[in-house]
């Protein structure tokens, strides 16, 4: 049986899942909405080729915590260094590395091969996937038509972007007008360009230049970051895979003699329990999460001080704590 290693990205809107051989060539993969943390892994790994022995596994995105404890991960490593090793991989000149995510925004520097600086977006969604997935639903537009509708524009409009509600009441502005939908988009992926932009200053900003992430397949938003940067972008042809791929490869650099992944039939055929908690007995009061695994803790997430992450509740504890059985 061949080895593979495992990537799972967790993104706020979706979930990515790849199986990499041993010279980082992609076995399978899944993409999918987030429609649920453990309803959209346990989908993710149902689909996945089976055939294979996972000689290690890596975790990754803002849902890689709680990931982590459902499948058991070798690497657990934000998607800042996913992207990155990712993109080095391929592009190993890459300076300068963009990811608008659906509900983040990411911007990554590089020196010599080496990440050396990186800002983040996380507050607001108006410079990201979500902004132009909502208007794209009020206009009734497929997400996915949305960049070849935006390359039929003729007029170039000035839309708001700093903020995604204030946005989409421009958009029902220059609908009720009756603008053409195709410019309202262009102007709606500049605006958003624009506002992404924000978070890279500060940053000498110099190509290579590499556009990850799902949103990077919108051609108009290539478009529009081509135009505010007047320099061609590099879009890599499983750019939707990025963070699954790095995380892939960095699992891969360091196998261990067992890996933590719990195995295929176990994570499918488990059923899950999640329970949660406040607790007071310091003045931070996490609210604590448990995941359970066939009535046993499988671990624990929130816990700032790490207490719960390390306490395995025994029946009586859970029962004194008014957590059930």
């Amino acid at each position: 049986m061949r080895n593979a290693y495992l990537g799972i990205d967790v993104g706020s809107t979706s979930v990515k899942c790849v199986l990499l051989d041993k010279e980082s060539n992609i076995i399978d993969f899944v993409y999918m909405k987030n429609k649920g943390i453990i309803e959209s892994v346990i989908e993710c790994l149902s689909t996945l080729e089976k055939r294979m022995e996972i000689a290690a596994c890596g975790i990754t995105g803002s849902g890689r915590n709680f990931t982590n404890v459902l499948v058991g991960g070798d690497i657990v490593k934000t998607e800042v260094l996913a992207h990155s090793v990712a993109a080095l991989e391929f592009y190993p000149d890459v300076r300068t590395i963009f990811e608008i995510g659906g509900e983040d925004c990411k911007l990554m520097i590089v020196e010599d091969g080496i990440l050396v600086n990186f800002n983040m977006n996380n507050i607001c969604a108006g410079g990201t996937g979500a902004m132009i997935e909502a208007i794209a639903s009020r206009m009734g537009i497929a997400i996915e038509d949305v960049g070849e509708l935006a390359f039929q524009s003729k007029n170039q409009l000035e839309m708001p972007g700093k903020c995604g509600i204030f946005c989409q009441s421009a958009v029902v502005n220059k609908l009720n007008s009756g603008v053409n939908k195709s410019d309202i988009l262009m102007g709606v992926c500049r605006a958003l360009i624009r506002n992404y932009l924000t978070i890279c200053k500060g940053n000498q900003l110099e190509p290579p230049y590499v556009f990850q992430g799902a949103t990077a397949q919108n051609e108009a938003l290539v478009r529009a970051l081509e135009e505010e940067l007047s320099y061609p972008v590099i879009v890599p042809e499983q750019c939707a895979l990025m963070g699954a791929i790095g995380i892939a490869m960095m699992a891969m650099e360091e196998v261990p003699e067992k890996t933590k992944f719990k195995g295929f039939d176990a994570i499918l055929s488990a059923d899950y329990d999640v329970r949660y908690f406040s607790c007071s007995d310091c003045e931070n009061r996490c609210e604590v999460i448990q995941v359970y695994q066939d009535n046993e803790l499988a671990g624990c997430i929130g816990s700032k001080c790490c207490k719960w992450n390390k306490i395995i509740i025994t029946k009586a504890s859970s029962e004194f704590m008014g957590l059930g059985t």
